[in-house]
């Protein structure tokens, strides 16, 4: 096994005709909220329709009993979480660069052209194949903008953009969809692509939440539409960005494109390909 949680499960297979290895997302229905599982359809309807050298591939999806099974392509070197803690938590602004920044972002212009938010860009969910290539992966809160709102507090807290910490959790899938003053843009995986530059470069996200089940964790949790806005402007405000001085000015530019407050500000995906520092 190559992953677990509670509802979820991802298990390495060989498929015994062809011999290929594959990943085996389990989602056991027997344990997902009933709020959840519209959100397993979306994924294999968003994922089925991707095809991208730098996005894992969806092979094959069916119910098997009580639970659905995702067959996707398998990434034999792991997530870049894992791999940046064997390399001493930082990378140089080369492999940041070469390595993550330029194939990633070809894979999220690619993404947004096709109106599919992301929404949960973090190191866990970027994996590399024997080649090394980079392979964006889950795509579980994943929402094609052109076909409905995207307004609720979806992702990883110190990945998400000051707009998503400003949503509310929701019970019930068509909550808020009406709500036009919540909704928000592929531009919240741009700032996520900041934070993400950031904590290669830096060995740390620019922002850092309080652990969870923490008194503090807890109230920020208990008024999302203020709180957490709050903390998160002030935690992680481009002005107070401390930068390593061994940092190029040109990568300090990059960041500080990513993480404009305003999403309006923030470059485009294939913008941020065309930037001096990756184009160096």
């Amino acid at each position: 096994m190559a992953d677990d949680a509670s509802a979820c499960s991802v298990y390495k297979a060989t498929c015994l005709r062809s011999g290929l290895s594959v990943a085996l997302k389990v989602y056991f229905l027997t344990r997902v909220p009933r709020n959840v599982v519209h959100m397993i359809k979306r994924e294999i309807e968003l994922h089925h329709q991707l095809t991208h050298p730098n996005i894992i591939q969806l092979y094959a999806a069916f119910l098997d009993g009580d639970r659905i099974v995702l067959v996707q392509e398998y990434a034999a070197r792991g997530d870049l979480f894992h791999l940046l803690r064997q390399i001493g938590g930082r990378m140089t602004e080369t492999q940041v660069s070469d390595i993550v920044m330029r194939p990633f972002l070809d894979a999220l212009a690619y993404l947004h052209s096709h109106g599919i938010c992301h929404r949960d860009i973090k190191p866990e969910n970027i994996l590399f194949n024997d080649q090394w290539m980079l392979k964006i992966a889950d795509f579980g809160v994943s929402i094609n903008l052109n076909e409905e709102r995207a307004v609720t507090r979806a992702g990883t807290i110190d990945y998400m953009a000051p707009e998503v910490t400003r949503c509310p959790l929701k019970a019930e899938p068509n909550e808020n969809k009406d709500n036009a003053s919540l909704a928000y843009t592929s531009a919240v995986d741009i700032w996520a692509a900041g934070v993400l530059s950031y904590e290669l470069l830096v060995g740390f996200t620019p922002m850092v939440a309080p652990p969870q089940g923490t008194a503090a964790a807890a109230k920020l949790s208990s008024k999302p539409n203020c709180a957490v806005s709050q903390f998160m402007a002030v935690a992680a405000s481009p002005r107070m960005l401390h930068f390593p001085a061994s940092l190029s000015q040109a990568s300090r530019d990059f960041i500080l494109a990513t993480l404009s407050e305003n999403p309006g500000d923030r470059p485009t995906a294939k913008e941020l390909l065309r930037h001096p520092w990756l184009c160096a």
